[in-house]
């Protein structure tokens, strides 16, 4: 059983608010031209030039390494994120991810709607088989598939890759694992923000995540 009870420290604020570009890229109201299935954004993480957010530190370390963003967090009940500076209304977001070390008992996945540090949408699985869709509002943890989060067989468990879909389109949250949806969710919370990804830890420290092979889609 996996509860989130967290909430966000100040500190990680300060951190993306010191971090963060003068330059905002905004894509909101997509253009008719626009149409489902168009990308709206991707990344295979080969450079940095659309502004991830990484850092390096005693208790966490975030950089694009490896062919990917690499997270390495080595605090307990804690997370970390990373934003490219987007904002997005609706959005499919694709992207392959793998525990690279440490426990199982983890939780990573992807963010939409991000409107700041402490509101925004999390879809998270973890390496020992676990899902949940998150709302974090006004740094308040709560999931909202159910009190915990939620075995599945389809994830892929251990130091194994899985292929996660993440779709925000209008009140309708999803997430699907290795080509099946495995939640669904209605929420109202937040209408527009960025994309980003997620990575945590429960009791142990030391979980490393490698994302990869980022695409943003038009629903």
């Amino acid at each position: 059983m996996k509860i989130f009870k967290r909430l966000l420290p100040v500190f990680l604020s300060l951190i993306f608010l010191s971090g963060c570009s003068a330059v905002q890229k905004i894509i909101s109201n997509p253009t008719p031209e626009l149409f489902p299935g168009s990308v709206l954004f991707s990344d295979d993480f080969s450079t940095n030039e659309t502004g991830w957010k990484t850092w390096n530190q005693d208790n966490a370390y975030v950089n694009i390494e490896g062919g990917g963003l690499y997270f390495l967090i080595n605090e307990t009940e804690y997370d970390y994120w990373s934003k490219p500076g987007f904002k997005f209304e609706n959005v499919v977001i694709q992207t392959d991810a793998i525990k690279v070390g440490g426990p199982n008992n983890n939780s990573y996945g992807v963010i939409c709607r991000m409107v700041d540090e402490t509101n925004f949408y999390a879809f998270l699985i973890s390496s020992d088989g676990y899902a949940g869709i998150l709302r974090v509002k006004e740094g308040i943890y709560e999931l909202l598939n159910n009190n915990s989060m939620e075995f599945f067989a389809e994830i892929a468990q251990g130091e194994a890759l899985n292929q996660m879909t993440a779709s925000c389109n209008g009140s309708q949250l999803s997430l699907g694992i290795n080509g099946k949806i495995v939640l669904q969710e209605e929420d109202t919370s937040f209408p527009v923000g960025d994309i980003g990804f997620i990575a945590g830890t429960f009791a142990e420290p030391g979980v490393e995540i490698l994302f990869d092979n980022l695409v943003v889609l038009q629903p």
